[in-house]
């Protein structure tokens, strides 16, 4: 495998999705959030709707809807969203890009390039073992229908492999059909296309770690996995040691408590997939035009699928050819903007601009709402509807405001926010070093926010409030909706 080391540091972000946005939002949770989000700050009116909701009409491939099913709508249309997927990519596309075999048959008559392969029961070793010395190792083992590299195995390089993978794959997974294909040397790439055009392309490098001469693999792996936990995206995806990884480890002749030498990197996983370890590398720049239009026409091949993510190996010798691996519907985008190393990309923005064209052009908010107590009343069935405030539409005013003096254990926090939130402000207020408040005011109204002072100096009855600064905001910067403390 080629040398593909990476740095952290070199992320760039979305100024309006910093981490915060998104805390302690996960999965395909943020998935849809950021959808919402980008709708929500163009002004669309945003409904949220409990889990199991007869509104909802998209196959959801045995899914939980609940905080993952919205609607945007604004005066002439209404469109509902299941996590990135919005209601114009059919149930029939997604039923057939739920089926690997069915997705490279669809792409194959449309002259979309597929790998060689072919499906067989789980039981059938023999058939199994004589097609991999037919096509030739190395080859790919994969099941028919499942989902985030699960039960997946690449690279395996002979008949001796292959027969501890069926072993493995008999105990640990519930998949009655495998596909068995070639495998095609690469590097692969998950590319979200909107429409015509390829919006955000992510180079998957399998779970890895780089020696440092000091520490054991062990040890780098516990420290990759802390790493992972600055990525909103990656944080609850960490490198866990199994079967693969232990395979992977003996074919080098190394172990979990092998030192591999300084600047050295040790591939864990031959499979890419990033919810078991692997490091998305923002891409999209080093596409060719071939590659672009390979993942568009594989969109077109399929009925009514608008925007999706497509997996494609590209052939080491040529940047023009590849093959297409499988067309996801419902595909994640949250490493699109929260990418490992890179640009991160606004796939969130390409598809609402789609769906809702009349709004590209908008001036979007800086605001965002609090995620998890929108979702709370619908967790909990004491609705089964949340539609979402909307964001301050003009322009906003904001001053951050230091109080020092006699303010703590007196309810000054408490009384601040409800003079706030009486005069329809938005913003916080904290404790700061050396006993001192910092409140932040925002408002489309200037007046309410330059008066506020006087409020922070009145503050509540056991209070004694001996001193004021007051200092500009960054406007440029994303803030929550509300009052929080």
């Amino acid at each position: 495998m080629e040398n593909t080391k990476v740095e952290t540091e070199k992320v760039e972000l979305l100024d309006n999705l910093s981490k915060d946005v998104v805390l302690d939002i996960s999965g395909f949770k943020l998935c849809s959030y950021l959808v919402a989000l980008e709708g929500w700050r163009r002004g669309l009116k945003l409904t949220w709707y409990k889990d199991e909701t007869e509104l909802c009409k998209l196959d959801r491939m045995n899914s939980s809807t609940q905080g993952k099913f919205f609607s945007l709508s604004s005066k002439n249309q209404e469109h509902y969203f299941f996590r990135s997927r919005g209601d114009e990519v059919s149930n029939r596309s997604v039923r057939i890009c739920q089926n690997k075999e069915k997705t490279k048959a669809t792409l194959n008559k449309k002259n979309v390039p597929i790998p060689i392969g072919e499906v067989f029961d789980t039981n059938n070793d023999e058939k199994i073992l004589s097609y991999a010395k037919e096509v030739g190792f190395p080859i790919v083992a994969k099941p028919l229908k499942g989902s985030m590299g699960k039960g997946v195995y690449t690279n395996i390089q002979n008949e001796d492999e292959l027969k501890e993978v069926l072993i493995d794959l008999k105990s640990l997974n519930n998949y009655p059909e495998y596909i068995i294909e070639k495998y095609y040397p690469g590097k692969e790439y998950r590319i979200y296309v909107v429409g015509n055009k390829v919006v955000g392309a992510t180079n998957r490098i399998p779970a890895n770690v780089i020696g440092d001469g000091e520490k054991t693999i062990k040890k780098l792996i516990e420290d990759k996995n802390e790493a992972r936990k600055g990525n909103p995206y990656l944080a609850p995806k960490p490198i866990k040691v199994d079967y693969e990884v232990v395979s992977c480890m003996k074919r080098v002749g190394y172990d979990v408590n092998s030192v591999p030498k300084s600047g050295e990197q040790v591939f864990l996983r031959e499979k890419s997939n990033l919810s078991s370890g692997g490091d998305p590398i923002e891409a999209t720049d080093e596409l060719s035009k071939d590659i672009r239009q390979m993942a568009v026409d594989a969109l077109k091949a399929l009925p009514s699928i608008p925007h999706a993510g497509v997996d494609i190996i590209v052939d080491p010798t040529s940047n023009d050819q590849g093959v297409v691996l499988e067309v996801n519907a419902t595909a994640e985008i949250g490493f699109h903007l929260y990418p490992w190393s890179g640009k991160a990309r606004d796939v969130p923005e390409a598809i609402i601009s789609y769906y809702f064209p009349e709004t590209e052009k908008v001036q979007k908010s800086s605001f965002y709402f609090d995620y998890h107590s929108v979702i709370e009343p619908l967790k909990s069935w004491a609705s089964d509807e949340v539609t979402v405030a909307r964001p301050p539409s003009s322009k906003i005013y904001g001053r951050k405001f230091v109080v020092s003096g006699k303010i703590q254990k007196v309810d000054y926090l408490a009384w601040i926010k409800r003079q706030a939130l009486r005069k329809n402000l938005h913003g916080s207020a904290r404790y700061v070093d050396g006993g001192e408040v910092e409140i932040r005011i925002l408002s489309n109204n200037e007046k309410d926010v330059s008066e506020f002072i006087d409020t922070c100096y009145k503050g509540s009855k056991k209070s004694e409030v001996k001193k004021v600064n007051q200092y500009n905001i960054d406007l440029s910067e994303s803030f929550k909706i509300g009052f929080t403390i």
